[in-house]
C-alpha cells in the first residue's frame, strides 16, 4: 500500500510545477542577492568608497601630511577644501558621506595641551559603525603625526621606524584548512534551510486539498493506518530537500564565481553533510504536517506557514546573520530551529568540524521533528476518528 500511496504523491509533486519552481528559484535568487548585497561585510575592502571632504583654514605642512596618510586605506575616499559654510549642501547636493572640519594648528594644539576640536558630520543614516571607523582612521594618524614629531625631537630617524600597522596580521584558522568566510558561506546553507522548511507550503497544500476531496477518507476505508498515510507524506518531499540541498551547493560553487562572488567551499566531510541536510529535512517535513494538520483551508496553511517560516528565519539567522544582532537577539535565536541548523552547516562547511561539534544540533533537531511528527499524527488520529 505504501508504493501505491508514493506513487500519488509523487503525481502530485510533479503535477504542481509552480510549487516546484518556487522551492528551487527563490533561495536561489536569494543566495545570488544575499550573496552580492553582503559581499563587502566579509571583506576588508569594499567596492565603493565612502566620500569624505577633509576641511581646514590652510592647507599646511601637517594637513598635507595627514591626507596623505588618512588616504592610504580601503574604505574611505579623503579629498581637501578650505572651510565651508554650508554643510548641508556638502553632504547632500554634493554627496558627500563625510564631513570632517579640522583646525589646522591641531598638532601643536596637542602639544601644548589645548583642547582641539574635530568635528565629523554625516548624514544620520550611516551606521555607527562607520563613523567609528572613520574616528579610529583619523585618531590613528593624528597619534602616528605626534609621534614622529616627538621621535624627531630626541634626533631618531623617523626613516627607520617601521609602521607597525602592517606588521600585524591576522590569519583565518578553521578545523581542518585555513581559508576565510565569505557572504556566499553563510547566503547558501542559510537559504537552502529556508527553502527546506518553505516545502511546508506544497504539504499543506496537498494534505488539505486530500482532506476536503476526501482523498484520506477513501484511504482509510481500505483499513490503511495513519502511520503509511504520513510516510508518504515524508518520503517524496524528504527526497526533494536533498536535491534542494544539491542544487543550492552548486549554484554557491559554480555560478556565484560568475556573478562576481566567491566561490562556496566546503570544509565537512560529505557523509555529515548529507546527515545534516537528512535530519533538518524530516524537521522540516515534521512541522510542515503539524501545520497542515492544524490549517483547515490551503490558504490558512499558505498564512500561518508562511509567517512562521519568516519569523523562525528572521530569528535563526537566515535573514540577517547572528553576528550583526544585539547579545540579545542572538539569545533569542537560539529557540528556533532554523538557528541550530545553520550553525550546523557553517561549522562544517566553514570549519571543518567533526559529528562530536554538531551532535548537539543533531539532538535537537531530531527531537524537534519527532514531537513535530508525534502531533501531526496525534491530529490525524483524533480528526479521522470525528
Amino acid at each position: 500500500m505504501l508504493k501505491y500511496i508514493l506513487k500519488k504523491e509523487f503525481l502530485l509533486i510533479f503535477r504542481n510545477i509552480h510549487a516546484l519552481l518556487v522551492l528551487f528559484v527563490m533561495p536561489s535568487v536569494f543566495i545570488i542577492i544575499m550573496s552580492l548585497a553582503l559581499k563587502n561585510t566579509y571583506s576588508n575592502s569594499i567596492d565603493i568608497k565612502f566620500e569624505v571632504l577633509l576641511t581646514s583654514e590652510n592647507k599646511n605642512k601637517d594637513i598635507q601630511d595627514l591626507l596623505k596618510k588618512l588616504k592610504d586605506n580601503n574604505f574611505f575616499n579623503i579629498t581637501y577644501s578650505k572651510e565651508v559654510s554650508n554643510k548641508k549642501d556638502i553632504l547632500y547636493s554634493k554627496n558627500y558621506d563625510f564631513l570632517i572640519q579640522m583646525p589646522s594648528t591641531y598638532l601643536k594644539d596637542i602639544q601644548k595641551n589645548k583642547d582641539i576640536n574635530v568635528n565629523i558630520y554625516s548624514s544620520p543614516d550611516l551606521s555607527i559603525q562607520n563613523i567609528n571607523l572613520l574616528k579610529s582612521l583619523l585618531s590613528s594618524n593624528i597619534s602616528k603625526q605626534l609621534i614622529k614629531n616627538l621621535l624627531i625631537q630626541l634626533d631618531v630617524n623617523t626613516q627607520e621606524t617601521k609602521d607597525f600597522n602592517n606588521s600585524i596580521k591576522h590569519h583565518y584558522i578553521s578545523k581542518e584548512n585555513s581559508f576565510k568566510i565569505t557572504s556566499v558561506q553563510q547566503s547558501v546553507p542559510a537559504w537552502l534551510i529556508f527553502s527546506m522548511f518553505f516545502i511546508l507550503i506544497p504539504i499543506s497544500n496537498t494534505f488539505i486539498n486530500e482532506k476536503n476531496f476526501g482523498t484520506l477518507s477513501r484511504i482509510k476505508s481500505i483499513n490503511v493506518s495513519m502511520l503509511p498515510i504520513l510516510f508518504g507524506k515524508i518520503i517524496p518531499y524528504y527526497l526533494i530537500n536533498l536535491f534542494q540541498v544539491l542544487f543550492m551547493i552548486l549554484i554557491g560553487i559554480y555560478l556565484m564565481p560568475i556573478l562576481g562572488a566567491d566561490s562556496l567551499q566546503i570544509k565537512g566531510n560529505i557523509l555529515l553533510i548529507f546527515l545534516l541536510s537528512s535530519v533538518v529535512s524530516l524537521a522540516a517535513i515534521s512541522f510542515a504536517l503539524v501545520i497542515a494538520n492544524i490549517a483547515k483551508k490551503s490558504e490558512d496553511a499558505t498564512t500561518i506557514g508562511g509567517i512562521s517560516n519568516i519569523i523562525l528565519a528572521a530569528l535563526g539567522g537566515i535573514m540577517v546573520p547572528k553576528f550583526i544582532m544585539p547579545q540579545s537577539m542572538q539569545e533569542i535565536s537560539e529557540l528556533s530551529p532554523m538557528s541550530w541548523a545553520l550553525d550546523s552547516f557553517l561549522e562544517l562547511f566553514v570549519n571543518g568540524g567533526t559529528f562530536i561539534d554538531i551532535k548537539e544540533y543533531i539532538f535537537k533537531l531530531t527531537l524537534f521533528a519527532i514531537i513535530c511528527f508525534i502531533i501531526s499524527y496525534v491530529l490525524l488520529i483524533k480528526k479521522g476518528s470525528k
